[in-house]
């Protein structure tokens, strides 16, 4: 392969690459992505401190997030987590609502720091790790009763 042959390559691909951007290449274009602007706060505030694993010792997928709505009837599609999330927060209309969002994230998180003790009780090196994620897990939950007292009180 010489030189012609790369750079009749290279055109051939930046005409592909115009036609398939029309005059969005700088980005201009691209529909925007929906965020919480439309939902009441205490939804962008449960993702922000509640949904990151950093902040609540505790790991939220996909899988968790549909079943959590199954739980409470609400059948959502797979989709990204946040989106799924957004989905699963569109049930909630009145405090009773809230109060069963808030009781599948407490049996979740429940669940998932019974794991955590088994295995620092299985494999007491990792005991400090998951002792950690558990108090993270505890202000979690506070965290989301903060937010009902905030929010529906």
């Amino acid at each position: 392969m010489n030189e012609a042959d790369i750079n009749e390559f290279r055109s051939e691909f930046e005409a592909i690459k115009k036609q398939a951007l029309g005059d969005c290449d700088d980005g201009s274009c691209e529909t925007p992505q929906e965020s919480f602007d439309d939902y009441p706060d205490y939804v962008r505030a449960i993702y922000a401190e509640v949904m990151p694993p950093i902040k609540s010792g505790i790991y939220f997928s996909r899988w968790d997030v549909k079943g959590m709505a199954a739980e409470v009837d609400e059948h959502i599609v797979m989709d990204t987590r946040e989106r799924m999330f957004q989905h699963f927060m569109r049930f909630i209309g009145t405090p009773e609502d809230m109060t069963n969002v808030i009781e599948q994230f407490d049996k979740h998180i429940d669940m998932k720091c019974d794991i955590y003790r088994e295995y620092s009780e299985k494999y007491p090196s990792t005991k400090e790790i998951f002792d950690v994620k558990i108090e993270k897990a505890d202000r979690a939950k506070k965290y989301l009763q903060k937010v009902y007292a905030d929010f529906f009180v």
